[in-house]
C-alpha cells in the first residue's frame, strides 16, 4: 500500500512539475524529475559544470563556509577554505586564463584577484595577503602612482596573462575576513552572477547529513500577514528520518507558512555551513523549492526576505522561510505554488515532508502532520498599528514639520503600517529632537533618503553636523549629511532612530611599535592604530621625508601599516600620518626614527 501510495505521489508530483506554472517569478525552464519515494520529492535538473579546474590551494579542501549561506544582508558568495589558522599558503590560479579585476580594501573581500578564464567562468580569490611576480609588481605601481592604498583596477586584457598553477597570490585575512582563509569564487563571466563552486568537482570530503534542528510555523490572516513564527524542536524517528515531538498540529488558521533551521557539515570540520536545497511537499506536491545553484549580486539582499529578519535580528538564529513575501525577487526557487502558503481550509491532515540536500547529495528528511481545527482560537499577525499605510510595490513618503522619509518603489518585502515617534534631547551635541523610524526589525530592501530640519543648529557647526542612526541595542553609526536648505539629508537602509548630532573630534592615530627618534632598524614595518568616533575615516596618508609612501588600512582591526621597501634606506628619516574624517577634522602624528 505505502508503494502504491509513492508512485501515486510520485506520478501526480511529476504532472505538477511539467505543467504548473511556478508563479510570478521569471524563471527560465528547467527538466524535472521525480524519485520514487515516500517523499516525491521533484527537484529540477542541475546544469553541467566543467570539471577541468584544478585546487586554488597546495591543502585538502576543508570548508568553514560554504555558497549560499546564509549572512548578514547577502548570501555567501563563494566558499570559504581552511588555511590552518595561519597565512601566506600558495594561492594558485584555477585554470589558464588573464587577470581582468584587481581590487584592493581594507574592508569587504581585502586584497581581491580575478582571472578570467577562456571557458566563460571567472575565478575570484579574496582575503589575500599578498599578490605575486608580475601581478603584485603591477598593484603596487598602480598603488604610488595614485598615491592610494584603496584601488579597483581593470588591467587591459591580456595585459597579465596567467597559466593554470601558478602562484598568483598568498593566503591571508585582510578585509572583513573574521580569521585567515581563502574566499574563493566561480562567477559566470557574462552575467557575472556568482556560481557555486562547488557544483565544479572540487573535492571536499562530506559523507555527513545536512542539520535540520528546528521547524517554524506561521498563521496567516486573510490579508496574508503573518504571525510571529512558533518553534518546534525536530527529534530523530526512524531510518534517519526526523519528526516533531508532536504527532499532528492543530491550527487555529486556514492557512499557514512554515520554514526551517537548517546547515551542513562536512567531514572534516565542524562548521554550521549552508545547506544547499530545501524542499517542501504537502501531501505529495512539492510546493516550494530552493537550490544556490547561482546568485545575482544585485538580489543578494533578498536575503533578509528569503529568512525571518525580526526572528534573527532578536538573536534566534537563522530560519528560511518556505513561503514568498509578495516583494521577495529573489531567483533561486525551482518551485513556488501559491507562495508556498498551505491551504489547509479542506480540514483535511496534511502530510508535510521537508527534504534538506547538500552538494553531495546527502540528504535529511522531516516529516509531520498539520490540520486546520476551526474551533482553536488563530494567532494573530505581526501586524501593527501605524501613522502611515505603505505599499512595498509604491514609493512611499512620510511627512511632518521636522523630518521627511522618501521611501522608492519595492523598497520593502511586505506591505505594512509604517510607525513613526519621537522624543526630546536632553544632550548639548544633538541638535533635533530623536526621529524613531519605523522598527529595525522590519527589512528595507532600497536605500531611503532622510531629512531632518536643522533650525537648532549653530552656524559655526554646519560644516560638521551628520545624521546619526541609532539600533534598538544602541549602537550607533553615521548616516552622512549635506544641507539642502534648512534640512540636513542623509540616506540609509534601515529602520531605526535618528537624529542631529555634530563630530568635530579629529580620528586617533596611536603608534604602536614607534617613537620619536627610534631606531627601526631590527623592524619590518611602523604600525599605527587608527579610529573615529562617528563620521568615519574618509582618507590616511603617510609620507617619509615628504615623499608619500604605501599605507596599508585593515578597517577591521584599525591597524594602518608602512612596510620597509627600497624606498627607505639607512640613515635619519621623518614621518608623517595624516588622517581625516568625512567631517574633515584632521590629526597628522610626526616621528624621527633611524634605519
Amino acid at each position: 500500500m505505502i508503494a502504491i501510495k509513492s508512485l501515486l505521489y510520485c506520478m501526480y508530483a511529476t504532472l505538477l512539475c511539467n505543467f504548473v506554472h511556478v508563479g510570478a517569478l521569471d524563471m527560465h525552464k528547467k527538466t524535472e524529475t521525480c524519485t520514487v519515494n515516500v517523499n516525491a520529492s521533484c527537484p529540477a535538473e542541475e546544469r553541467v559544470y566543467p570539471k577541468d579546474f584544478r585546487s586554488p590551494l597546495g591543502i585538502p579542501l576543508v570548508l568553514s563556509g560554504t555558497f549560499g549561506e546564509l549572512r548578514n544582508n547577502h548570501f555567501h558568495a563563494g566558499i570559504d577554505i581552511k588555511t590552518n589558522g595561519t597565512e601566506n599558503y600558495r594561492i594558485y590560479a584555477v585554470k589558464e586564463g588573464y587577470v581582468s579585476r584587481i581590487k584592493i580594501s581594507p574592508r569587504g573581500y581585502g586584497n581581491a584577484l580575478y582571472i578570467t578564464h577562456p571557458n566563460g567562468y571567472t575565478s575570484v580569490y579574496a582575503h589575500l595577503n599578498e599578490l605575486k611576480g608580475a601581478i603584485g609588481d603591477y598593484v603596487e605601481q598602480q598603488q604610488y602612482a595614485r598615491e592610494s592604498f584603496a584601488l579597483d583596477l581593470y588591467p587591459p586584457s591580456g595585459s597579465l596573462p596567467v597559466t593554470k598553477g601558478q602562484v598568483v597570490a598568498l593566503s591571508g585575512n585582510t578585509g572583513g575576513s573574521a580569521g585567515p582563509h581563502l574566499h574563493f569564487e566561480i562567477r559566470d563571466s557574462g552575467t557575472e552572477e556568482a556560481l557555486n563552486p562547488l557544483l565544479f568537482g572540487f573535492q571536499v570530503a562530506d559523507t555527513r547529513r545536512p542539520l535540520l534542528n528546528q521547524m517554524a510555523m506561521y498563521e496567516l490572516d486573510d490579508n496574508g500577514y503573518y504571525s510571529t513564527p512558533i518553534i518546534y524542536d525536530v527529534i530523530s524517528g526512524q531510518n534517519g528520518m526526523k519528526k516533531l515531538k508532536t504527532p499532528i498540529i492543530n491550527v487555529g488558521s486556514p492557512k499557514v507558512g512554515f520554514g526551517v533551521k537548517a546547515y551542513d557539515k562536512q567531514n572534516a570540520a565542524n562548521n554550521l555551513n549552508g545547506a544547499y536545497s530545501v524542499e517542501m511537499i504537502d501531501n505529495g506536491t512539492v510546493v516550494y523549492a530552493y537550490r544556490v545553484e547561482r546568485i545575482a549580486f544585485d538580489e543578494s539582499r533578498y536575503i533578509n526576505s528569503h529568512t525571518d529578519y525580526a526572528h534573527k535580528k532578536r538573536g534566534n538564529g537563522w530560519i528560511q522561510k518556505c513561503f514568498r513575501d509578495p516583494g521577495n525577487r529573489l531567483n533561486i526557487y525551482d518551485q513556488v505554488i501559491n507562495d508556498g502558503i498551505i491551504d489547509l481550509s479542506d480540514g483535511v491532515i496534511h502530510k508535510i515532508f521537508f527534504n534538506v540536500r547538500d552538494v553531495a547529495g546527502n540528504t535529511t528528511t522531516l516529516s509531520f502532520n498539520v490540520k486546520y481545527d476551526p474551533s482553536k482560537p488563530a494567532k494573530s499577525s505581526n501586524l501593527k498599528n501605524g501613522v502611515q499605510f505603505f505599499s512595498h510595490r509604491n514609493s512611499n513618503t512620510f511627512e511632518n514639520s521636522e523630518v521627511k522619509v522618501d521611501f522608492p518603489s519595492n523598497a520593502f518585502y511586505t506591505d505594512f503600517n509604517f510607525q513613526y515617534g519621537k522624543r526630546a534631547s536632553t544632550s548639548e551635541y544633538v541638535y533635533s529632537n530623536y526621529h524613531k523610524i519605523h522598527d529595525d526589525k522590519t527589512p528595507v530592501h532600497q536605500k531611503f533618503e532622510i531629512a531632518i530640519r536643522g533650525d537648532r543648529v549653530p552656524e559655526r557647526l554646519r560644516n560638521k553636523v551628520l545624521i546619526a542612526y541609532k539600533n534598538s541595542k544602541g549602537s550607533r553609526s553615521s548616516a552622512g549629511g549635506e544641507w539642502r536648505g534648512n534640512y540636513l539629508v542623509g540616506s540609509s537602509k534601515y529602520f531605526g532612530e535618528y537624529y542631529i548630532t555634530v563630530d568635530t573630534k579629529a580620528p586617533t592615530i596611536t603608534p604602536v611599535n614607534i617613537s620619536n627618534g627610534k631606531n627601526m632598524s631590527k623592524s619590518s614595518t611602523i604600525t599605527f592604530k587608527i579610529a573615529d568616533n562617528l563620521a568615519g575615516i574618509k582618507s590616511y596618508n603617510g609620507y617619509i621625508d615628504g615623499k608619500w609612501v604605501l599605507m596599508q588600512y585593515d578597517q577591521k582591526t584599525g591597524k594602518l601599516r608602512y612596510r620597509f621597501d627600497r624606498r627607505v634606506g639607512a640613515g635619519n628619516h621623518t614621518i608623517k600620518v595624516v588622517v581625516t574624517d568625512y567631517r574633515d577634522n584632521v590629526k597628522t602624528y610626526t616621528a624621527k626614527f633611524r634605519r
